[in-house]
């Protein structure tokens, strides 16, 4: 089956899996809130949209994949597609028809039955209508998109429609709750992928095409997982592409596109990905090249993110409260609103558990010396994690505030990390679940929320209180390590459950979410509060189509 809702923000993109699609060149929309139509992110933005369906009785929507709009009325058909990256092509009905609405100063001049829009910033869009069919392209020049426009309206639509199709034969049953959910997904995740470009070498993906567009690296491990299931090849190049923009002592940006890497990195999941990824695929080839290159970043934390000889991890910060410390992709938890340095337990935990998937990678490579020194490695920080970060006291782990030498007693999501890393005792365990099922802290309606509900911050802006996939997956998969199998699928349960609500209540996966699920996800604030209607051009909200919501339901969806 295909998907079937529309919602207000998904994202309409050509994606690299069927021909060139490129960052420096892109031509991507995403669906209008008030009516049948795209709105183009160019410069001067364009909407290509049908008129007014009320005229049709029963209009049902047959397909709203993120390259592909299907429309059945009883007068027939309306479609728009994705026929290759800068051109779009359909069909319309003349009672509706098909109009393009321009921002901003924008000439139109006619050709012919060719319409040309001239933004006057070396863009150009045309449509042509002809026979009930149009062709919209998008161009740099008159010439280019006349000449795309007389192309796409000799393509044949129902060939492409059952091309378009082909991706989603191998879904869910039709009666499956999950089966629109894991349609979707797929839709989602063949959108964000950009061809090779500059300095990367290979097919990547970016976390949701618009607003975002650049390429970040645990996303990219987060997208590799959930890619697994369908192309463990791709799957491999999402985390190949991380070590194209890698410098020569080993850094990896947090950031990146073709032409440019950021100065700060992001959480080390590197090697765990590359495992999972690794059980679908079996290609030491793989393993091995990551293995060289993810020691090097390793190294490169090492020797640059810590604050003293412990084996402790420190993030960069910076003095922007909305965004202090953006290297953590946990930007404006209310751990940073201190300006002191910390122990982090996350970072401390990232790079335990990245040196014990190192040890797996080197003992599957038989390199024994490898395996004993990232052994070596990970008790080491294990110990320290234990004795500098546990509190006994509270029974929970909490960032070190070197500075004043004294916990820094903010109880946020990362807390638990130990357990996805392994490093808690069995009785350290069971104080940690403690406080994960008290109603009162993590214990919510949807756990896991970012912040416990007895702190002061606790609220409905990104890391100071909804709840995030990503840390959800990672905890639920230390809790089923540690035996606790029944409240590893409580949570994988409830996350599938929530996402699944919203993506059949709004046709979007977002971002975050409320974890009492009573607020819509679109309400939350992200850095400020809500502008209405929703444009990201004038601020950006919680994400619609997010990159790992997508690609994690999806990884549990195949468990």
């Amino acid at each position: 089956m295909t998907p079937k809702k529309w919602g207000q923000g998904q994202l309409f993109a050509f994606s690299a899996l069927d021909g060139e699609s490129l960052f420096t060149d892109d031509f991507t929309g995403t669906l209008c809130g008030d009516k049948i139509g795209v709105i183009f992110n160019t410069l001067c933005r364009r909407t290509l949209y049908f008129g007014d369906m009320n005229k049709f009785i029963a209009p049902e929507l047959k397909c709203t994949i993120s390259d592909m709009i299907i429309l059945e009325t009883l007068l027939g058909s309306f479609s728009m597609i994705f026929a290759e990256r800068h051109l779009v092509i359909g069909e319309y009905n003349d009672i509706s028809g098909i109009f393009v609405s321009l921002g901003g100063e924008c000439k139109t001049v006619k050709k012919g039955d060719i319409e040309i829009h001239d933004s006057n910033d070396g863009e150009y869009t045309a449509i042509i209508k002809r026979d009930s069919r149009f062709a919209f392209a998008y161009g740099k020049s008159e010439n280019e998109v006349i000449g795309l426009c007389e192309k796409g309206v000799a393509i044949g639509l129902e060939e492409l429609k059952e091309i378009k199709k082909k991706p989603f034969e191998k879904g869910l049953q039709n009666d499956d709750k999950y089966a629109a959910l894991y349609a979707k997904c797929i839709s989602v995740m063949r959108s964000q992928l950009y061809s090779p470009e500059g300095n990367i070498k290979r097919i990547w993906s970016t976390p949701d095409r618009l607003p975002h567009r650049n390429m970040w690296l645990w996303d990219s491990v987060f997208h590799a997982i959930g890619h697994r299931h369908l192309d463990a090849k791709l799957a491999q190049n999402l985390i190949l592409a991380l070590f194209d923009v890698q410098r020569e002592d080993g850094f990896i940006p947090h950031m990146a596109r073709p032409d440019y890497i950021s100065d700060i990195t992001q959480p080390p999941v590197i090697a765990w990905g590359a495992w999972l990824v690794y059980e679908k695929s079996g290609d030491k080839d793989f393993i091995k090249a990551v293995f060289e290159s993810n020691k090097k970043f390793l190294l490169w934390c090492q020797s640059n993110r810590r604050k003293s000889e412990k084996e402790l991890y420190s993030w960069h910060t910076n003095p922007e409260l909305n965004n202090r410390c953006d290297e953590s992709g946990m930007d404006n938890s209310p751990r940073f609103d201190t300006e002191s340095d910390l122990y982090a337990i996350d970072f401390s935990c990232y790079m335990a558990s990245e040196a014990k998937f190192m040890k797996k990678i080197a003992d599957e490579l038989s390199d024994e010396e490898s395996a004993n020194f990232f052994g070596d490695w990970y008790e080491e920080i294990k110990t320290e994690i234990n004795s500098s970060l546990w509190c006994e006291e509270d029974g929970f782990y909490y960032d070190y505030d070197i500075q004043n030498g004294c916990y820094n007693k903010v109880q946020a999501v990362s807390s638990f990390l130990p357990l996805f890393a392994g490093i808690s005792s069995e009785e350290q365990c069971k104080k940690l679940i403690t406080h994960l099922e008290n109603p009162d802290e993590f214990g919510t309606e949807f756990p896991i929320p970012t912040i416990s509900k007895k702190d002061k911050t606790f609220g409905s802006d990104l890391w100071r209180g909804p709840v995030w996939i990503n840390y959800n997956y990672m905890i639920s998969k230390g809790l089923a390590d540690y035996g606790y199998g029944e409240l590893s699928r409580k949570i994988k349960d409830k996350t599938l459950e929530v996402v699944n609500e919203w993506y059949n209540r709004t046709g979007t996966v977002y971002e975050f979410y409320d974890s009492e699920n009573r607020i819509p996800p679109f309400c939350f604030n992200r850095k400020g509060t809500v502008v209405e209607p929703y444009d990201f051009r004038v601020k950006y909200q919680t994400i619609r189509d997010y990159g790992w919501s997508i690609t994690l339901a999806f990884d549990l969806m195949n468990e």
